[in-house]
This record gives structure tokens, C-alpha cells and sequence, in this order.
């Protein structure tokens, strides 16, 4: 059973959906981001917590999306929690 933390955000004024996929079979096993319908992006976690997993998956996730706009839907700036 998977683990997914997804969020719908507002990019560049596009609605959009980020993802951090945290495990498979168990925590951290299987890890990656996704940004809208894209290819997952998978990377190995450094972590054993989901909590981590998800702090470095949200890390990840703000390094791709430097230097856009990203926003709540509400319009009120976005705080990757």
C-alpha cells in the first residue's frame, strides 16, 4: 500500500497537483515526485520517518519549481506544508 502526499497548488496561474510518493510495500521503499501528469521523478531517501521522507520529497519538489509562482488556490502564497 502506497503512501502519497498530494496537494493541488496554483503554478505560473495554471491549476496544477504536486506529488511525493513515501513508500510501496513500507515507508521509503519506493520514493518519488510528480508534478501534474508528468513521468515520477524517483529518488533514494535518506530517511526512515515519513515526515523526513516528505521534507526531502517537498525539497526536491521546490528546487523544480524555482523561480515560478506557486500559490494556493485562494491566490494566498504557498507554504509547502
Amino acid at each position: 500500500m502506497s503512501i502519497r502526499w498530494l496537494r493541488n497548488i496554483i503554478i505560473d496561474d495554471e491549476k496544477s497537483a504536486v506529488e511525493i510518493q513515501v513508500g510501496d510495500r513500507r515507508i521509503g521503499d519506493k520514493c518519488y515526485t510528480r508534478i501534474n501528469d508528468e513521468v515520477e521523478v524517483w529518488f533514494d531517501n535518506h530517511y526512515e520517518t515519513r515526515g523526513d521522507i516528505i521534507a526531502q520529497g517537498v525539497s526536491i519538489l521546490k528546487s523544480r519549481l524555482a523561480g515560478k509562482t506557486i500559490t494556493y488556490p485562494n491566490g494566498q502564497p504557498y507554504d509547502w506544508q
